[in-house]
């Protein structure tokens, strides 16, 4: 009798789980997959989101750094609208090789969410604008009453200094909200002799 109590204790311990104890386990098995997925996922939207944010940061300054030098050498801004949804910014800049040279146009060319700009000695034609160096896409303007109405890029203060350029930009992200760019640059330039001060031969 001892023997037969002693194999049914055995057998009892070595029976393993049940059935509804083996769906328990899985049922908090995929909880905490679930959990730990979720976290992962969300962590990585999280990053992505970053990285877009620091990119668009890095492409707006970029476009803010070219546009402030060239306006802080220039002798003569001049901004225009090519046609709709664009915006041109267009400086006779001095040269600031040594030594010097003579004054060259530069210009800047906003349209179709990109920013370009390119250099010469001569009038700037945008009938050419795809082959300037381009300095970033993903560009939009930010708009002000009425709205959708888009204002320029660039546009001079509203003041008596014309040799002042606000530069205004969003950059968007994709992922969430868009970056905004909103810097003002001035000329440092002494007011330019007779013969430049209408920005010939730039404009």
């Amino acid at each position: 009798m001892y023997t037969i109590r002693h194999a049914r204790r055995r057998l009892s311990s070595n029976a393993g789980f049940t059935l509804v104890e083996l769906l328990i386990y899985i049922s908090l098995m995929v909880v905490v997959l679930l959990i730990v997925g979720g976290m992962l996922i969300n962590s990585l939207k999280a990053e992505k989101a970053v990285r877009n944010s620091t990119q668009a940061t890095n492409a707006g300054q970029l476009v803010s750094q070219s546009v402030g030098q060239g306006v802080r050498n220039a002798l003569a801004i001049k901004v225009t609208t090519p046609s709709a949804g664009t915006s041109l910014l267009t400086v006779l800049t001095a040269s600031t090789s040594t030594p010097p040279t003579l004054p060259f146009c530069q210009a800047w060319y906003f349209g179709a969410g990109q920013v370009r700009t390119t250099k010469s000695t001569t009038l700037i034609p945008t009938s050419s604008v795809a082959n300037w160096t381009l300095l970033g896409t993903d560009f939009l303007a930010v708009s002000e009453a009425p709205l959708f109405i888009p204002v320029p890029v660039f546009a001079p203060l509203p003041t008596t200094n014309t040799r002042s350029v606000t530069l205004n930009l969003d950059v968007s992200t994709s992922t969430g909200k868009p970056v905004r760019i909103s810097t003002t640059s001035t000329s440092r330039q002494p007011l330019p002799s007779t013969g430049v001060e209408d920005g010939a031969p730039c404009f």
